[in-house]
């Protein structure tokens, strides 16, 4: 619980629409600047707070969620025995209490086993249960082409737990990581409205937050204690003293190198019995990944500066500027926060995962007039490098527009996931706006289509979203068959990487990314002296029988390659 010194006496709102506090800036810095200090600083003021900080870039439209309401995390369930039972999974829930003053007993956690669809049900009831209790309070009623977040849940559900369903009978592997983690925050920073930098503090506490008894007193110091945190933060980036290019320079992070598992004959061989398997029919088009890996050693005892994987969030995302990038942490001890430091914490077991994902999967929006909800997607199937000269570019740029191999295989993908919303949808409503449209990030151009749809009324967003993954974009088509070969020729499990991580709010309305590009951090151990953390990232592509393997192995390093020389300081 976090214990307030600060002499305010603003009243958090006993209504359940968004309280908006003092706004920041925080010296100016861009919001992946900002997440390293802010955790720093979080844990500076109280090591013992679940502190869960995540970001989502969302965009263009960001969110900073710092203390959850309620949280979800799955992990795979060891004491599964008995095949002829479904899958179970061990889910631990925290759930934050505000009318408690006393530290020790600030949370609740509990350990449940349960099965996929049974989570996703128990989200969805929660889901409801927020909105129905509000009636239209949580409802955003902002018309913009860009969704932002504005209450609900947070977070990210990996390939593996994904994968692992549609395919129960081959038994996926599950890394022995968190599967998927959700939380409700329903304390939040986003940009300050109307101005072009600053962020402001927007929190939906309410009555249920405290007992009658407290007369929302343990609400107030919980914002209160918060403000002043955030206000020792501005005064300390603002200082006029301070050499504000110190927060934006990588030197004070360490090369991570990180090497690849296969050597280009082990990418020969995989190739080859992908081909195989798309010459016997089994698939049209497979998905073949591969993973680069390293350690991330701590140094002088240090506890945060070359331990943590968000250190090298600001060089990351200024390099990449990726659309739908993100970072969140997860802490992995069953929630005791009675004898361990926070989650962020290095010498905590913890996991982080660092997206910088130029992909969408699922935007939800709901019509304010109606209450409908549309969705739409954008899969990514078709890449070609960034040129060294204009020239160069637009050539490359054209190569791709003129790709059959690219065209087919993405018109590939469209069919798959109109398929998947098919399901969901008003019939009727399914439509392809948009095919083989070019967008160009910074290392690649990728062939992009857009598919959007109505949903049924009676389908809640959560549901299609748990449904549709994982992407068909990185699995290939027929999924089913494809994560089952994919399973086998990567002898792997992808943990996160090609799963989704993103928002709903309790609207439904919300906004899911591919995640792509993305790092992902554990301990190496279960030892909290350990002094490595295991870091990998992985990259692909759909292969088919049209496909080269030369090329398909370059497009992996095209795809990767700006992120490793990031992360090894050689650029």
């Amino acid at each position: 619980m976090l214990v307030s010194n600060h002499n305010t006496t603003e009243q958090t709102d006993s209504v359940p629409s968004p309280a908006s506090k003092p706004s920041w800036c925080f010296g100016d810095l861009s919001a992946a600047e900002l997440m390293p200090q802010l955790q720093r600083h979080l844990l500076d003021q109280d090591i013992k707070a679940n502190w869960q900080l995540v970001w989502l870039n969302n965009d263009g439209r960001p969110v900073i969620g710092l203390l959850p309401k309620v949280s979800w995390s799955v992990y795979p369930n060891d004491e599964q025995s008995s095949s002829d039972l479904p899958n179970v999974y061990k889910v631990i829930k925290n759930c934050r209490d505000t009318a408690v003053n006393n530290a020790d007993n600030s949370y609740a956690s509990t350990t449940a086993y349960m099965s996929y669809l049974e989570w996703q049900e128990e989200l969805i009831a929660y889901s409801n249960a927020q909105k129905a209790n509000y009636n239209t309070s949580y409802i955003n009623n902002e018309e913009s082409p860009k969704p932002s977040y504005h209450h609900g849940l947070i977070g990210f559900i990996g390939y593996d737990i994904a994968a692992h369903e549609l395919s129960p009978a081959d038994r996926i592997e599950l890394a022995m990581q968190p599967c998927a983690s959700l939380a409700h925050y329903d304390i939040y920073l986003t940009p300050t409205a109307h101005a072009d930098t600053g962020w402001t503090l927007k929190s939906h506490l309410t009555n249920d937050d405290a007992s009658e008894n407290t007369d929302n007193k343990s609400s107030d110091i919980l914002i209160n204690t918060l403000t002043s945190y955030l206000d020792e933060l501005d005064r300390k980036l603002s200082d006029k003293y301070l050499n504000q290019p110190q927060f934006k320079d990588a030197s004070n992070i360490t090369p991570l190198v990180l090497s690849p598992r296969w050597r280009k004959l082990d990418y020969q061989q995989a190739f080859n019995l992908t081909q195989d398997y798309l010459q016997q029919g089994d698939c049209y088009q497979i998905n073949l990944t591969q993973k680069w890996s390293g350690s991330l050693a701590r140094e002088n005892n240090d506890v945060q500066p070359t331990f943590s994987l968000i250190n090298y969030l600001p060089t990351l995302h200024r390099n990449t500027k990726a659309p739908f990038a993100g970072y969140m942490s997860v802490d992995s001890n069953d929630g005791d926060y009675l004898n361990i430091s926070s989650s962020f914490n290095a010498d905590s077991n913890h996991f982080e995962l660092l997206s910088c994902s130029p992909e969408l999967f699922f935007t939800f929006t709901r019509e304010i007039d109606t209450g409908k909800h549309s969705i739409r997607t954008k899969p990514i199937k078709g890449t070609m490098p960034r040129g060294v000269t204009n020239e160069q570019d637009d050539l490359y740029k054209q190569q791709l527009v003129d790709s059959e191999k690219d065209r087919a295989e993405n018109v590939m993908i469209v069919d798959l996931l109109r398929n998947d919303l098919g399901k969901y949808a008003k019939i009727g409503s399914v439509k392809v706006p948009q095919l083989f449209a070019i967008e160009s990030f910074s290392n690649v151009h990728h062939m992009v289509s857009t598919i959007i749809a109505e949903l049924k009324a009676d389908t809640h967003p959560l549901a299609v979203l748990f449904g549709s993954l994982p992407a068909g974009s990185i699995t290939g088509t027929p999924k089913k068959r494809a994560v089952e070969i994919i399973a086998e020729l990567e002898s792997m499990p992808r943990g996160a990487y090609c799963g989704t991580m993103g928002y709903m709010n309790f609207d439904g309305s919300g906004q899911w990314n591919v995640l792509i590009r993305t790092l992902q951090a554990n301990n190496s151990s279960n030892d909290s002296l350990n002094k490595e953390r295991h870091i990998n990232l992985w990259a692909g592509g759909g292969i088919t029988v049209a496909s080269d393997c030369d090329a398909e192995y370059q497009e992996c390093l095209d795809k990767v390659g700006n992120l490793l020389s990031v992360l090894a300081q050689k650029t």
